[in-house]
């Protein structure tokens, strides 16, 4: 398994590239705000050409740069069902406080929905670029919130928790769509169980393990 990464944006959002193998086909995972910008030139590196685009969230730190991408490439966008409305409305998950920024980036914060976007339900399984992907729903950051789980990774279990679980924290739940009690049960429920050996690569900040949040996390201590 090949895994590329790079930081994207005011909000420094984490987008991925996935592949079997450098000179493959890729799933970009979560190109958020000017992802644009350093996409071409690490697909270029890594002789990657791009078959989808799968989004963790709809948050626009996650999102922001999806239509874009998706309309140059032709390539769909898998977003989860609950938050598919963000894809055009990105204040409808963020606080007000983001309305400037938004308007400044995009000038407006209307944006145009990507042409191919595929509705991905609770736990569904899709395969692109001959990567099994299954979308673990984690609600409670956003009401579609997903982490999204490599099926058999030939260098362990890998999961993109996107803003579910971080580096010694959790996604926030005080914006619009966010849910406390929902983030409870997803991190009993969902993240808990996962394998020790799981690699988590969040939506922000450094890599992971369940072994090590499990042990470390004091939001997943808790539980």
């Amino acid at each position: 398994m090949f895994i590329a990464s790079f930081i994207t944006g005011p909000f420094q959002a984490n987008c991925y590239l996935l592949a079997r193998e450098e000179g493959s086909e890729c799933v970009i995972v979560d190109p958020g705000m000017g992802a644009e910008e350093f996409l071409g030139n690490a697909l270029k590196t890594h002789h990657l050409a791009p078959v989808a685009v799968a989004a963790t969230h709809g948050h626009i730190d996650h999102v922001g740069s999806a239509r874009q991408v998706s309309d140059e490439y032709r390539i769909p966008v898998l977003c989860p069902r609950d938050d598919r409305h963000l894809l055009s409305d990105p204040m409808a998950g963020l606080a007000d406080f983001a309305r400037p920024l938004i308007e400044q980036w995009y000038g407006s914060t209307t944006l145009r929905e990507p042409d191919d976007v595929i509705d991905v339900e609770p736990f569904s399984h899709h395969c692109f670029a001959d990567i099994d992907l299954e979308f673990l729903h984690a609600p409670g950051h956003t009401p579609g919130c997903s982490m999204i789980r490599v099926i058999d990774a030939e260098n362990g279990p890998i999961v993109m928790s996107g803003d579910v679980v971080f580096a010694g924290s959790i996604g926030r739940t005080d914006m619009p769509g966010g849910d406390p009690a929902q983030m409870s049960r997803s991190l009993a429920d969902v993240v808990w169980p996962l394998d020790d050996a799981t690699h988590i690569l969040p939506g922000h900040g450094g890599p992971t393990t369940m072994a090590h949040e499990r042990s470390t996390n004091p939001f997943l201590n808790r539980h």
